[in-house]
């Protein structure tokens, strides 16, 4: 599917540039159309309907009008085993544009590995897809590969039945405030985060993350694709996995899969 209506890109700050449309299949799928077609790192798609929205593992994200739909294209400067943390980065991205919105009672947080959770229940997810376009990637070559950071935000409504209980912004008490607000902000600490992140690699980032992180001394089920795992949660480890103290007393590291707290989320 092709975008409708693209807008005029518009300056955002340093290398990155606004690409506005009323309607795309997604986000994440314009980003590496662009990137394909000779795009540039910095640009941010944004799109006030989706019909075709990404979640993790093939799954759809259901794209309701009002809410957020934004996703960054990328080249950084460094070694792809590195880019993983920019689901983290984006996280910690989206905590710093939205804390100060919320009335006070509220509790945001970092859920593992790219969910964004509002007093327990899923405000937002982050999509991060890599690629390579054209040679092999190579350290020393010059050749760098691209990153597409998808985040969506529930700003005016969310799903009413999930595994996970969702909730929205309007929720919570936010009042007037538009998805187009929340991305300008969400853009501002992103380039901050990205370029700290950058310059100083992951720790800042790890820190800035397990201090605002979902069911840390909690104990939680990790499900695997061949497996389910639970222990209690300790955090991430330098590289971003998640760290879960076994009944054994051993910590077991996790690398990809989907956590839920032992005791379901009452709705």
């Amino acid at each position: 599917m092709t975008a409708v209506k693209a807008k005029p890109t518009s300056n955002l700050l340093n290398d990155y540039h606004l690409l506005s449309f009323d309607s795309l299949d997604s986000t994440n799928e314009e980003a590496k159309r662009l990137a394909k077609g000779g795009g540039c790192h910095g640009a941010v798609i944004w799109a006030k309907h989706q019909s075709e929205g990404k979640g993790r593992m093939g799954r759809s994200w259901i794209s309701s009008d009002g809410n957020l739909f934004v996703s960054v294209l990328l080249q950084p400067e460094k070694p792809m085993a590195d880019l993983s943390q920019l689901s983290f980065v984006a996280a910690v991205s989206v905590l710093e544009a939205l804390e100060s919105l919320l009335p006070d009672g509220n509790r945001l947080q970092c859920k593992w590995p790219n969910d964004i959770v509002l007093n327990d229940r899923k405000l937002g997810g982050i999509l991060l897809e890599s690629f390579q376009s054209g040679q092999p990637y190579e350290t020393n070559s010059g050749k760098k590969p691209w990153v597409v950071v998808g985040v969506g935000i529930n700003v005016d409504s969310h799903p009413p039945r999930t595994e996970f209980p969702a909730t929205c912004l309007k929720d919570a008490g936010v009042e007037l405030v538009s998805a187009k607000i929340i991305l300008s902000r969400f853009i501002h600490h992103f380039i901050e985060c990205y370029n700290l992140w950058n310059t100083k690699g992951f720790a800042p980032i790890r820190k800035k993350w397990t201090t605002a992180a979902w069911g840390m001394e909690k104990r939680l089920s990790a499900r695997l694709p061949d497996s389910i795992i639970e222990g209690i949660c300790q955090g991430i480890d330098a590289k971003g996995s998640l760290l879960l103290k076994l009944d054994s007393g051993k910590q077991h590291q996790i690398h990809a899969g989907d956590v839920f707290p032992v005791e379901p989320v009452q709705v």
